[in-house]
């Protein structure tokens, strides 16, 4: 045996007791299972200084955004495109969350169109009720659904920009509500989707990659348990770890490689996430890793 581990409690427990501690085996995913961040993954920012010299630069920050103080006059929103795009879906959520601003008890100002005064008619909210809403400050008509996912082509539709930033005000033309809406693939219906897509839970992309997430590193834990229990059967009877020929159709691959199928194949759920049945890239079955987690053993 090694003679750094000759000081060391490494024999191998009873088969109830098989696996090793839960602070032992979080140490080495956390060695080998570090996950970077979403600035790490960003590229670098160009910049060129006074000789003209291209030199990276990190990411710039930007200040934290309260969701509690997010206006609720659409008059008063500033376009969602000007907030940083790490937080543009949560302030889409927040809002939806909310709902349309409708402030139906407010007494809503006449206007003189022709001979006639009109005035914003709160019944519309029951009609439209999932995207109209009304800005006290503007005294104007917006759609909340084309405010959270305007798209570029948006003026391309009627009503152009008056529903996103200037608000519509022509009482006496509310026909144009239903211009607006339009058919199942206009401007405003795509909008509306993504709206429905964005706080549906089982399509949100974070959702999603929790679950990924955490599916990995169960198969992890399993392929790491099982490579952490041959490290040390092989430790307590002092056995050399590799053979000569560790190749796929090697009869001997030696005491670590042999000992690892000799479990899979005794154990089905062992079975389905080592050796063949592993990522190319997280096998944990390298010479570099066998040692890493020899080491771990030994301190």
């Amino acid at each position: 045996m090694h003679p750094d581990f000759q000081g060391s409690d490494l024999r191998l427990r009873p088969p109830h007791e098989s696996r090793v501690t839960t602070d032992f085996v979080t140490s080495i995913m956390d060695k080998f299972l570090k996950r970077k961040s979403m600035t790490d993954l960003s590229p670098p920012i160009l910049k060129k200084d006074c000789r003209d010299q291209v030199q990276p630069t990190s990411l710039p920050s930007h200040p934290e955004v309260n969701l509690t103080d997010l206006p609720a006059d659409p008059g008063l929103r500033i376009q969602i495109s000007n907030y940083h795009p790490n937080d543009q879906d949560e302030i889409r959520r927040t809002y939806l969350q909310r709902g349309p601003c409708q402030p139906r008890n407010h007494n809503f100002p006449k206007t003189k169109f022709g001979k006639k005064l009109r005035r914003f008619n709160p019944s519309w909210f029951n009609e439209y009720g999932s995207w109209l809403e009304y800005s006290i400050i503007k005294d104007a008509a917006f759609c909340l659904c084309c405010y959270l996912f305007r798209l570029d082509n948006y003026r391309e539709q009627a009503g152009s920009d008056s529903f996103v930033i200037e608000g519509f005000t022509n009482w006496k033309k509310n026909e144009r509500f239903e211009i607006h809406v339009g058919g199942p693939s206009s401007v405003h219906n795509q909008a509306y989707r993504a709206c429905q897509d964005l706080l549906n839970q089982k399509q949100h992309i974070q959702t999603v990659f929790s679950k990924q997430s955490d599916q990995v590193r169960r198969e992890y834990r399993v392929r790491l348990n099982a490579s952490i229990d041959c490290i040390r059967f092989i430790l307590q009877r002092g056995l050399a770890f590799r053979g000569h020929d560790e190749s796929e159709d090697s009869k001997d691959k030696g005491n670590f490689l042999e000992l690892l199928q000799f479990l899979a194949n005794h154990n089905e759920s062992i079975k389905k996430f080592v050796l063949q049945n592993a990522p190319e890239n997280l096998k944990l079955t390298a010479p570099d890793i066998q040692k890493d987690i020899v080491n771990a053993a030994a301190t």
